[in-house]
């Protein structure tokens, strides 16, 4: 007897989990900056390096904080502060050759004048998914058996994998208001299309950067820029690829004129599938009954691809009962965190928190910011069993005046789709019990869940002769029908 074998490579979860690290730091003021009061403190987080550890996975990120504060003259200034954290979330079955994937948040983060400078307090949650990839042997074929009867199958599986990176440039004048100071900029790049070419795969793009101005009595403007970008990595084409695009830097100068050059630096991340696709022995037998086959269920995963949908929030946000009655907003930012993921055979959904700075002007002349969370559950289409989640702000406004305001918040939420499955290899085989020497004429009343092939592997009589002898028979075969069998 001849046995073929091959190689599959299967990737499975080893697990998830979620973890809090708390940061606390001192945040020197810029020179000839003297903060009377922070009006908005607005964090982003990004994960720079989630590696695999023996005790879970450690996690190496930015946080970036924009800062607007009001001057003891009472103006607004604007500026950034950032540090860098490390932190081990602990996960059961992590080991170092096995691959982690990370996000992190920023469900708190509150900043107050202290000593001459700021103090920032901040709590992260970080999220993580270990992965293993392993090369399973199994069967795929057997040959010169007396009577050989087999069934087999094609096993594809899907994984995520990296075609290419990028470091991309962008550079762009844009029009803005005249005779006012720039307090800061701040932006996102999101890829619109991708397009498989004969030099490798086209991204296009849109870099949105917001910028804030301030006149000389103190009001903020803001205004909006969408600066499109291309780039083609080198890579094979793939049948769904997908990309991610992180701003690195962002570097704007304002000419008091009208004219505000941006420049920009991207990181870019080309994604696509992988498929690991193999013929498979599920079971066989001979006439003599002279082996078994032995198999094992081995869990794994497919990559079903990245999802995403854009939806729109709306709640009314009440001023804080100390503070004064909103005469104008200037300006709105919001930062999201997931607390939850849930997936469910009817329906998915994204829980999580809005942080929401608010910076205004009362009746009085002066600016005032507040801070409040507002809790979100967005429903998705399921995909798959497993969500690994993405969420972005595309816009936030503030609206209104008085004590209430209404707040709309424009997000783009979904993440990459995994469907968890099982799959049945055949390992090896064992000697098997010899048939019945009976020989003739039976009558078998079969079974629930009986099968062609489970008949002849139980009597050791080929398929074809089944089917010869039953040629009504027909699968999904009811319990308890007669079937017409000869050996001999």
């Amino acid at each position: 007897m001849e046995i073929q074998k091959t190689v599959l490579s299967v990737e499975t979860l080893v697990g998830t989990a979620v973890a809090q690290a708390q940061l606390e730091s001192a945040i020197p003021l810029p020179d000839g900056v003297q903060s009377e009061k922070v009006l908005s403190c607005e964090p982003e987080v990004s994960v720079r390096e989630a590696i695999c550890t023996r005790d879970g996975v450690q996690v190496t990120g930015l946080l970036l904080l924009h800062l607007t504060v009001e001057t003891e003259e009472g103006r607004p200034a604007a500026f950034d502060a950032s540090a860098t954290f490390t932190h081990t979330i602990p996960l059961s079955g992590a080991a170092e050759q096995m691959s982690a994937r990370a996000a992190a948040y920023a469900p708190t983060c509150l900043c107050r004048v202290e000593d001459g400078g700021l103090r920032m307090q901040t709590t992260l949650l970080l999220r993580t998914a270990v992965f293993s990839t392993e090369r399973q042997e199994c069967i795929a074929g057997i040959d010169d058996a007396k009577g050989l009867e087999t069934q087999g199958g094609q096993i594809c599986l899907d994984r995520r994998t990296l075609l290419g990176a990028h470091s991309l440039r962008v550079r762009e004048t844009v029009d803005a208001p005249v005779d006012m100071t720039l307090l800061r900029a701040s932006g996102y790049a999101e890829v619109g299309r991708l397009v498989n070419g004969a030099d490798g795969i086209l991204l296009e793009g849109t870099l949105t950067v917001t910028a804030l101005f301030a006149d000389a009595e103190g009001s903020v403007t803001r205004q909006v820029y969408a600066v499109p970008f291309t780039d083609t990595i080198t890579a094979e084409a793939n049948p769904a690829p997908t990309a991610t695009v992180e701003l690195q830097q962002l570097n704007a100068d304002y000419d008091a004129d009208g004219e505000l050059q941006l420049e920009a630096a991207l990181s870019v991340g080309l994604y696509g599938t992988a498929t690991s696709e193999a013929a498979v022995l599920s079971d066989a037998y001979d006439s003599e009954g002279s082996f078994s086959c032995q198999t094992k269920t081995v869990p794994c995963l497919t990559y079903l691809g990245e999802h995403m949908r854009t939806t729109v929030l709306r709640e009314p946000v009440a001023v804080p009962g100390h503070m004064k009655d909103v005469t104008r907003v200037m300006y709105t930012c919001a930062v999201p965190a997931i607390t939850e993921t849930r997936v469910e055979p009817t329906g998915a959904s994204l829980d999580g928190l809005l942080l929401l700075n608010i910076v205004y002007r009362a009746d009085d002349g002066r600016l005032y910011g507040f801070r409040t969370d507002v809790p979100f559950s967005i429903a998705l289409d399921p995909v798959g069993t497993l969500l690994l989640p993405e969420i972005a702000v595309r816009s936030a406004e503030a609206a209104g005046s008085g004590r209430t305001l209404t707040c709309t918040v424009e997000l783009r939420c979904g993440g990459e789709w995994y469907r968890e499955q099982t799959v049945e290899l055949t390992t090896d085989l064992r000697p098997g019990a010899p048939r019945d020497p009976h020989e003739g004429i039976l009558i078998y009343f079969t079974d629930e869940c009986d099968t062609v092939f489970s008949i002849g592997k139980r009597f050791g009589i080929p398929q074809e002769t089944v089917r010869q002898w039953n040629p009504k028979l027909a699968e999904p075969i009811p319990e308890g029908v007669p079937v017409l069998l000869m050996r001999g």
